[in-house]
Protein backbone atom coordinates (compact mmCIF):
# COMPACT_ATOMS: atom_id res chain seq x y z
CA UNK A 1 0.00 0.00 0.00
CA UNK A 2 2.81 2.38 0.95
CA UNK A 3 4.62 1.65 -2.31
CA UNK A 4 1.47 2.43 -4.28
CA UNK A 5 1.07 5.77 -2.49
CA UNK A 6 4.71 6.64 -3.25
CA UNK A 7 4.24 5.74 -6.92
CA UNK A 8 1.11 7.88 -7.17
CA UNK A 9 2.93 10.77 -5.50
CA UNK A 10 5.84 10.53 -7.94
CA UNK A 11 3.50 10.38 -10.93
CA UNK A 12 1.50 13.35 -9.65
CA UNK A 13 4.67 15.39 -9.13
CA UNK A 14 5.91 14.55 -12.63
CA UNK A 15 2.57 15.55 -14.17
CA UNK A 16 2.56 18.81 -12.21
CA UNK A 17 6.07 19.69 -13.35
CA UNK A 18 5.19 18.85 -16.95
CA UNK A 19 2.08 21.03 -16.89
CA UNK A 20 4.00 23.90 -15.26
CA UNK A 21 6.77 23.65 -17.86
CA UNK A 22 4.24 23.62 -20.70
CA UNK A 23 2.45 26.69 -19.36
CA UNK A 24 5.75 28.56 -19.00
CA UNK A 25 6.69 27.55 -22.54
CA UNK A 26 3.39 28.79 -23.90
CA UNK A 27 3.82 32.09 -22.04
CA UNK A 28 7.21 32.53 -23.71
CA UNK A 29 5.88 33.27 -27.22
CA UNK A 30 7.94 34.88 -29.96
CA UNK A 31 5.30 35.74 -32.56
CA UNK A 32 5.67 39.17 -34.09
CA UNK A 33 8.20 41.82 -34.97
CA UNK A 34 11.65 42.05 -33.38
CA UNK A 35 14.83 44.10 -33.68
CA UNK A 36 18.03 42.12 -33.11
CA UNK A 37 21.23 44.06 -32.29
CA UNK A 38 24.70 42.52 -32.23
CA UNK A 39 28.16 43.73 -31.20
CA UNK A 40 31.24 41.89 -32.46
CA UNK A 41 33.68 41.31 -29.60
CA UNK A 42 36.04 38.85 -31.31
CA UNK A 43 36.76 38.19 -34.98
CA UNK A 44 39.45 37.12 -37.42
CA UNK A 45 38.75 40.20 -39.55
CA UNK A 46 39.83 43.43 -37.88
CA UNK A 47 37.25 45.53 -39.75
CA UNK A 48 34.48 43.62 -37.93
CA UNK A 49 35.85 44.34 -34.44
CA UNK A 50 33.37 46.36 -32.33
CA UNK A 51 30.98 46.42 -35.29
CA UNK A 52 27.31 46.96 -34.55
CA UNK A 53 24.68 45.35 -36.78
CA UNK A 54 20.90 45.23 -36.47
CA UNK A 55 18.15 43.23 -38.18
CA UNK A 56 14.40 43.75 -38.18
CA UNK A 57 12.73 40.34 -38.30
CA UNK A 58 9.26 38.80 -38.08
CA UNK A 59 9.06 35.51 -36.18
CA UNK A 60 6.38 32.84 -36.25
CA UNK A 61 6.14 30.73 -33.12
CA UNK A 62 3.66 27.87 -33.50
CA UNK A 63 2.81 26.12 -30.19
CA UNK A 64 3.41 22.48 -29.29
CA UNK A 65 7.12 22.45 -29.98
CA UNK A 66 7.09 23.41 -33.68
CA UNK A 67 10.22 25.20 -34.98
CA UNK A 68 10.48 28.96 -34.66
CA UNK A 69 10.83 30.49 -38.14
CA UNK A 70 11.24 34.02 -39.39
CA UNK A 71 12.37 36.40 -42.10
CA UNK A 72 13.80 39.90 -42.03
CA UNK A 73 16.49 42.22 -43.29
CA UNK A 74 19.57 44.05 -42.06
CA UNK A 75 18.51 47.61 -41.25
CA UNK A 76 21.45 49.18 -39.41
CA UNK A 77 25.25 49.11 -39.37
CA UNK A 78 27.43 51.02 -36.90
CA UNK A 79 24.21 52.58 -35.54
CA UNK A 80 23.47 54.15 -38.93
CA UNK A 81 20.32 53.22 -40.90
CA UNK A 82 20.89 51.25 -44.09
CA UNK A 83 19.08 52.58 -47.19
CA UNK A 84 16.22 50.35 -48.29
CA UNK A 85 17.91 49.43 -51.61
CA UNK A 86 21.00 48.15 -49.74
CA UNK A 87 19.23 45.95 -47.18
CA UNK A 88 19.95 42.23 -47.49
CA UNK A 89 17.55 39.53 -46.26
CA UNK A 90 18.00 37.05 -43.44
CA UNK A 91 16.09 33.82 -42.82
CA UNK A 92 15.80 32.29 -39.36
CA UNK A 93 14.83 28.87 -38.02
CA UNK A 94 15.29 27.54 -34.51
CA UNK A 95 13.99 25.90 -31.38
CA UNK A 96 12.60 27.25 -28.13
CA UNK A 97 13.00 25.93 -24.61
CA UNK A 98 11.33 27.14 -21.42
CA UNK A 99 13.88 29.90 -20.86
CA UNK A 100 15.85 30.15 -24.09
CA UNK A 101 15.66 30.23 -27.87
CA UNK A 102 18.29 29.22 -30.41
CA UNK A 103 18.04 30.60 -33.94
CA UNK A 104 20.12 29.59 -36.94
CA UNK A 105 20.37 32.36 -39.53
CA UNK A 106 21.23 32.51 -43.21
CA UNK A 107 22.37 35.97 -44.32
CA UNK A 108 22.33 37.01 -47.97
CA UNK A 109 24.92 39.50 -49.19
CA UNK A 110 26.11 41.35 -52.27
CA UNK A 111 28.87 38.81 -53.04
CA UNK A 112 28.12 35.75 -50.95
CA UNK A 113 25.85 34.32 -48.27
CA UNK A 114 26.84 33.36 -44.74
CA UNK A 115 25.32 31.68 -41.72
CA UNK A 116 25.14 32.35 -38.02
CA UNK A 117 23.59 31.40 -34.72
CA UNK A 118 21.80 33.38 -32.00
CA UNK A 119 21.37 32.05 -28.45
CA UNK A 120 18.98 34.25 -26.47
CA UNK A 121 17.15 34.15 -23.13
CA UNK A 122 14.52 36.37 -21.47
CA UNK A 123 15.84 39.10 -19.23
CA UNK A 124 14.67 39.87 -15.69
CA UNK A 125 12.83 43.08 -14.84
CA UNK A 126 11.24 44.53 -11.68
CA UNK A 127 7.67 43.38 -11.10
CA UNK A 128 5.09 46.10 -10.63
CA UNK A 129 3.65 45.91 -7.13
CA UNK A 130 0.71 43.54 -7.18
CA UNK A 131 0.91 41.89 -3.78
CA UNK A 132 2.77 38.87 -5.15
CA UNK A 133 6.32 37.68 -4.60
CA UNK A 134 8.97 37.65 -5.96
CA UNK A 135 9.54 41.27 -6.89
CA UNK A 136 11.27 40.31 -10.17
CA UNK A 137 9.78 38.67 -13.23
CA UNK A 138 10.88 37.18 -16.53
CA UNK A 139 10.75 39.74 -19.32
CA UNK A 140 9.92 37.90 -22.56
CA UNK A 141 9.92 41.15 -24.56
CA UNK A 142 13.68 41.72 -24.14
CA UNK A 143 16.04 38.81 -24.85
CA UNK A 144 19.80 38.85 -24.34
CA UNK A 145 22.56 36.42 -25.21
CA UNK A 146 25.32 35.80 -27.72
CA UNK A 147 25.90 35.13 -31.40
CA UNK A 148 28.42 33.47 -33.71
CA UNK A 149 28.72 34.15 -37.45
CA UNK A 150 30.76 32.36 -40.09
CA UNK A 151 31.66 35.71 -41.70
CA UNK A 152 35.02 36.60 -40.17
CA UNK A 153 34.35 34.07 -37.39
CA UNK A 154 32.61 36.96 -35.60
CA UNK A 155 31.31 36.43 -32.07
CA UNK A 156 29.83 38.67 -29.42
CA UNK A 157 26.74 39.85 -27.59
CA UNK A 158 23.21 40.06 -28.95
CA UNK A 159 19.92 41.56 -27.84
CA UNK A 160 16.43 41.14 -29.27
CA UNK A 161 13.55 43.51 -28.47
CA UNK A 162 9.91 42.89 -29.33
CA UNK A 163 8.31 45.68 -31.37
CA UNK A 164 4.71 46.83 -31.54
CA UNK A 165 3.98 49.06 -34.53
CA UNK A 166 7.71 49.54 -34.97
CA UNK A 167 8.32 50.67 -31.39
CA UNK A 168 9.71 48.66 -28.41
CA UNK A 169 6.93 47.06 -26.38
CA UNK A 170 8.96 47.21 -23.15
CA UNK A 171 9.56 50.63 -21.59
CA UNK A 172 12.76 52.04 -20.12
CA UNK A 173 15.16 49.97 -22.26
CA UNK A 174 18.77 51.11 -22.20
CA UNK A 175 20.22 51.92 -25.64
CA UNK A 176 22.27 49.08 -27.10
CA UNK A 177 25.98 49.93 -26.94
CA UNK A 178 28.94 48.57 -28.89
CA UNK A 179 32.57 49.67 -28.87
CA UNK A 180 31.78 52.66 -26.66
CA UNK A 181 29.03 53.88 -29.01
CA UNK A 182 25.28 53.59 -28.83
CA UNK A 183 22.24 54.46 -30.86
CA UNK A 184 21.44 58.19 -30.56
CA UNK A 185 18.13 58.96 -28.89
CA UNK A 186 15.20 59.69 -31.13
CA UNK A 187 14.66 63.42 -31.73
CA UNK A 188 11.64 64.95 -30.02
CA UNK A 189 8.56 65.27 -32.22
CA UNK A 190 8.27 68.50 -34.09
CA UNK A 191 5.48 70.79 -32.93
CA UNK A 192 2.43 70.78 -35.11
CA UNK A 193 1.83 73.82 -37.28
CA UNK A 194 -0.92 75.96 -35.88
CA UNK A 195 -2.71 78.50 -38.03
CA UNK A 196 -1.81 82.08 -37.29
CA UNK A 197 -4.62 83.97 -35.66
CA UNK A 198 -5.12 87.45 -37.07
CA UNK A 199 -7.18 89.84 -35.01
CA UNK A 200 -9.31 92.06 -37.15
CA UNK A 201 -9.88 95.61 -35.85
CA UNK A 202 -13.34 96.15 -34.53
CA UNK A 203 -15.64 98.17 -36.71
CA UNK A 204 -16.37 101.53 -35.15
CA UNK A 205 -19.56 103.38 -36.08
CA UNK A 206 -19.09 106.75 -37.81
CA UNK A 207 -19.46 109.73 -35.58
CA UNK A 208 -21.96 112.45 -36.36
CA UNK A 209 -20.53 115.82 -37.19
CA UNK A 210 -22.33 119.01 -36.34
Amino acid sequence: MLEAIKAISVIGTAIGLSVTGYLQLEKFRLDGEWIIDTCTESTEYSAYQDLHLAWRVFLSDVPLGAPVVGDGEKVMEAFAPIPSHARWPVRLVGTKETNSVTLTARFEGAKRSSTGRFELSPTVSPRKWSGYLPFWQKNVDVLEGKFAFTAGDARGTARAIRLIDGEPKALGIEPFSCGGESEPPAPPPEPEDTPEIVLEPEDTPPTETE
